[in-house]
């Protein structure tokens, strides 16, 4: 997947490979790993549909998540691609709504998600461990949303 690999690939080989193809950007340090992230535009790389990656990493700088934000509309045909290379955990794909499948490697979950009426969907690579504290952060959010919202009543 883009020439790295999750779990081994460093902050300075990515970053260098991606300098190869095109503009790279620091994105700061992620809240849910709490390790820098680099952004690179869509066009550096020669995949159709392709808007921009974000290269998510530990604070030793490994590479724990890669987040590829696409055109919508190739959505069947990624979900092909990853259904021939990896395990399928779960599928949503209604007629109307949102279209989500989740895959499973070694070590690592991928995730097509392209909710509906977006004309974006993201191709997330990540590791079982930084999949676990985004899940559980996320979900942290909305319970402390929820609270709010109850005492502002």
């Amino acid at each position: 997947m883009l020439g790295v690999e999750i779990g081994v690939s460093t902050l300075e080989q990515v970053r260098k490979q991606a300098a190869a193809s095109g503009a790279v950007k620091n994105g700061g340090t992620n809240t849910w790993s709490e390790g820098p992230t680099l952004e690179v535009p869509g066009s550096s790389y020669e995949i159709q549909g392709l808007n921009s990656v974000l290269y998510i990493f530990t604070p030793d700088e490994k590479l724990t998540a890669v987040v590829m934000t696409m055109q919508n509309h190739r959505f069947d045909e990624i979900f092909d691609v990853l259904a021939g290379k990896y395990k399928m955990v779960k599928k949503e794909r209604p007629f109307v709504g949102n279209n989500f499948a989740k895959f499973s490697a070694p070590d690592s979950i991928i995730e097509l998600d392209a909710p509906h009426l977006s004309f974006e969907m993201q191709v997330r690579y990540m590791s079982s461990g930084f999949s676990k504290a985004w899940r559980d952060g996320l979900q942290s959010q909305r319970q402390q949303k929820r609270n709010n919202d109850k005492s502002s009543f």
